[in-house]
């Protein structure tokens, strides 16, 4: 059979406290890092299901382990908490069909269909107050929610003023690669409201919210090298993602850039950078089992992305 679709989602990780500020994750409380606190919540609740009635949803916790890593002087750089969760919906009757055979069975009500998730959270050393938390997905399953609120259970029983925060990064590293590396296929202009009087001589009702313009440039080539200079000031904040482009006529309210990468095809909407949800396909850098990342396997890659986006936060040196 086909390899799954294996990736990797990327959030920064804080911890805010009752003054809304940003508690130390090397000392979160009592001398105990954050990385100690949820190691014990895990082990404390290890192989037991827990089950979330209002979301119809079981989850257990399957492994743990944390690691130190080191640089090459033996100086800790950071700290890592590994571990993987089984999580699955019940609540809808299905049948299940043998592909090769056609034998039908079906699935009850009651019946949950767990699948593994691997993730990880990595910890400067030092005085910190940010990390990266890292989430395995397969295809369209994940279990972001689940483990969420779980990793907030853990937090409520050791202070009930400490609130998890997990917050979509874009790492100016990893948008670089693609910008440096990548192939620019597509570039769209959209604007969501058309003018009055275009919109009579296309003859389409006026002010209709779902209404929308797209314009499409397929293979823009050479676009990244002859707006060098305004990608450059857009980057750093001194010119709007409106003026990188001017068409007479036209204003838009998003530009988007659809990349390729390897396998991987990437669209960016310059407006709304701040709240990129940073997705990194793994498919053919792990093994698989049953459609599933070997956990051996899943270890050395999340580590790797942690350490990148830990460097690209400007947590690591």
């Amino acid at each position: 059979m086909a390899k799954k679709k294996i990736s990797l989602i990327i959030y920064g990780l804080s911890i805010i406290d009752g003054e809304n500020k940003r508690r130390d994750l090397n000392a979160l409380i009592d001398n105990k890092s954050m990385i100690d606190c949820i190691e014990e919540y895990i082990r404390n609740n290890m192989l037991s299901y827990s089950n979330d009635e209002t979301k119809d949803t079981l989850f257990q916790f399957e492994r743990v382990e944390t690691e130190i890593i080191k640089n090459g002087e033996g100086q800790k750089e950071y700290q890592i908490i590994y571990g993987r969760v089984k999580t699955g919906e019940y609540g809808i009757e299905s049948e299940l069909v043998n592909v090769r055979t056609g034998e039908i069975t079906k699935r009850s009500i009651e019946q949950a269909d767990m699948m593994p998730f691997g993730f990880c959270i990595a910890v400067p050393a030092g005085q910190i107050s940010n990390a990266v938390i890292i989430l395995q997905t397969m295809g369209v399953y994940g279990m972001k929610l689940s483990l969420q609120r779980h990793l907030q259970k853990c937090l409520t029983d050791i202070c009930t003023d400490f609130h998890l925060s997990m917050r979509a990064i874009a790492p100016k590293e990893y948008v670089d690669r693609y910008f440096n590396s990548g192939i620019l296929k597509k570039i769209k202009m959209i604007r969501y409201e058309i003018p009055e009087e275009e919109s009579n001589r296309i003859g389409i009702n006026y002010g209709v919210k779902q209404t929308k313009e797209e314009r499409i440039i397929h293979k823009p080539l050479g676009f990244l090298e002859r707006k060098k200079k305004e990608m450059q000031e857009w980057f750093s904040g001194q010119r709007s993602y409106t003026d990188i482009i001017e068409m007479e006529g036209f204003e838009y309210d998003d530009l988007k850039l659809e990349f390729s990468l390897g396998d991987t095809d990437k669209t960016f909407n310059l407006r709304d950078m701040n709240n990129l949800i940073v997705n990194e396909d793994i498919t053919k850098k792990v093994n698989q089992d049953g459609g599933h990342p070997i956990y051996e396997s899943l270890k050395p890659v999340m580590q790797d992305t942690a350490k990148e986006y830990l460097k690209g936060m400007g947590l690591l040196v």
